[in-house]
């Protein structure tokens, strides 16, 4: 049975304007899309970097204090005691950043800033030969400060003033990172007694 004219429903395709419609809005969510992913890589990147500098960072943080944790006092009248000042520190160590662990060596722990780069380097100084343990940018107003048995934080050890042992109770650094105070401890295990004579050292010469 055929319907009249009337009836007959007339089938269209797109236009040309339709189309275009289409495609603009297609290409314009496309763009939104790989703007996300592009914004995701990039933090996933940078969440990366600053892990791995975390990492890197508490690694040489570790090794620092290993060479403090490994510090001795010397004789009473000994040359190699334990000197500090708020940009270095020097003394004997039975923890070098060596093979050759449990010897005694002495070493420096140098603070370095650099004013053309705006970087600060905390170096490991063993003779002419220097180790950068990390850096970081800025830094100018980095400092060392040691603590006494009262928790008290001197500028320099041993103090200007009084009897003092010759270790302190505990080496701040104190540092700035991204801004914020940071302050990194590292605690001598050795004795704060100076070394006994041995009796090799009391005998005269024949």
């Amino acid at each position: 049975m055929l319907l009249p004219s009337s009836f007959r429903v007339k089938s269209r395709g797109f236009t040309i304007l339709e189309m275009l419609v289409v495609l603009i809005i297609i290409g314009f969510i496309t763009s939104i899309l790989f703007q996300a992913l592009d914004q995701i890589y990039k933090l996933q990147s940078r969440f990366g970097m600053q892990l791995a500098q975390s990492q890197q960072g508490a690694m040489y943080t570790d090794w620092y204090r290993q060479v403090v944790q490994g510090m001795q006092v010397d004789f009473a009248n000994g040359t190699e005691k334990f000197k500090g000042s708020e940009t270095q520190f020097t003394g004997t160590t039975t923890s070098p950043l060596s093979t050759e662990y449990g010897t005694p060596k002495t070493v420096s722990i140098n603070l370095q800033y650099d004013r053309y780069a705006e970087t600060t380097e905390l170096l490991y100084v063993v003779g002419d030969q220097k180790m950068k343990l990390f850096s970081w940018d800025g830094g100018k107003n980095a400092r060392f400060t040691y603590v006494d048995t009262k928790g008290e934080q001197h500028d320099t050890w041993p103090p200007e003033f009084g009897l003092w042992p010759q270790l302190p109770s505990m080496i701040l650094l104190h540092v700035q990172r991204d801004g914020e105070p940071l302050i990194v401890a590292a605690v001598p295990r050795g004795t704060q007694e100076p070394k006994a004579p041995t009796a090799e050292m009391g005998r005269s010469p024949l």
